[in-house]
C-alpha cells in the first residue's frame, strides 16, 4: 500500500480507504436499531429465559458499509472499533528494540488517536537520535549537530518533519492532526526512511566492502593515505 496516497477511516468522511479491501471507496453510514426476538440466532431462541427489546440504540453506535466490498465497519463515539488493522509498514529491523516497541504501539492506536500516535513517534525519534550517536535529550540540537557533520539534506528534512509534527501532537499548534490523520501515517514512513538511510544502507555497504579480498582493501587504504 502506498501510504503517501492513503486516506485512513475518519468518522464523517464520505470516502476513505476501506480497512477490509484497502480500496479508496465511498462509505454508507447507518445508525443501529435493536429489532427484537425474531432476529436472534436460533441458538438463543431455544432458551425461554431470553428477553428482547426494540429500541434505537442512539448515535454513539454507527455502522459504515463499503460501496466496493460491502463489508461493515463499526464505530463507537466516532472511533472505529472494528475492524482493527495496522495501517502502516512494520518498523525497520535495524531500529533498537525500544524504538520498534514505540513504533508498534503508535501503529496500533493510530485509528483511535492520531495525536497520541504522533506523540509516540516523537518519543521514538528522540530515541532514534540517541541510536544515531547523539544525546537524545533535545531533538532540535541533535539534528543541528548531525547537520554540522554533513547530514544528508533529505534525512534532515525527514527528521525535522517528524520533530515538528510530533511537537504539534504534544503542544497543539498550527497542524491539526485530528483532522489530518494521513499526516501521521507519513510519519511512520519517515521513521523507516531515516533508519534505512542512516543505519541499514551503511551497514549493508560495510558488509559488502568487508567481503572484498584483504589485499584489495589494503590497496585502497594505501591509495587514500594522505601524502
Amino acid at each position: 500500500m502506498n501510504n503517501s496516497k492513503y486516506f485512513p477511516p475518519v468518522f464523517g468522511k464520505p470516502d476513505f480507504h476501506c480497512p477490509h479491501c484497502d480500496v479508496y471507496a465511498h462509505q454508507h453510514y447507518s445508525g443501529l436499531v435493536a429489532s427484537g426476538y425474531e432476529h436472534l440466532p436460533n441458538k438463543l431462541k431455544l432458551s425461554g429465559e431470553i428477553t428482547t427489546f426494540v429500541d434505537n440504540i442512539g448515535s454513539n453506535w454507527i455502522f459504515t458499509k463499503c460501496q466496493k466490498c460491502n463489508n461493515i465497519g463499526i464505530w463507537y463515539n466516532e472511533k472505529m472499533i472494528f475492524p482493527k488493522k495496522m495501517q502502516v509498514a512494520l518498523p525497520n529491523l535495524d531500529l533498537d528494540d525500544d524504538i520498534k516497541a514505540d513504533y508498534m504501539e503508535a501503529a496500533l492506536i493510530l485509528t483511535d488517536s492520531p495525536r497520541a500516535a504522533a506523540a509516540l513517534l516523537r518519543l521514538a525519534l528522540q530515541k532514534l537520535c540517541k541510536q544515531l550517536g547523539e544525546k537524545g535529550e533535545h531533538i532540535n540540537e541533535d539534528i543541528k549537530k548531525m547537520v554540522s557533520k554533513g547530514l544528508n539534506p533529505h534525512v534532515q528534512m525527514a527528521l525535522d518533519a517528524l520533530r515538528i509534527t510530533g511537537n504539534n501532537a504534544v503542544h497543539p499548534g498550527e497542524i491539526n492532526l485530528k483532522e489530518q490523520p494521513e499526516m501521521v501515517i507519513k510519519l511512520f514512513d519517515l521513521i523507516n526512511f531515516i533508519a534505512n538511510k542512516m543505519i541499514t544502507e551503511p551497514n549493508e555497504i560495510k558488509e559488502l566492502y568487508g567481503q572484498l579480498p584483504n589485499n584489495l582493501i589494503k590497496a585502497i587504504d594505501q591509495r587514500d593515505k594522505k601524502p
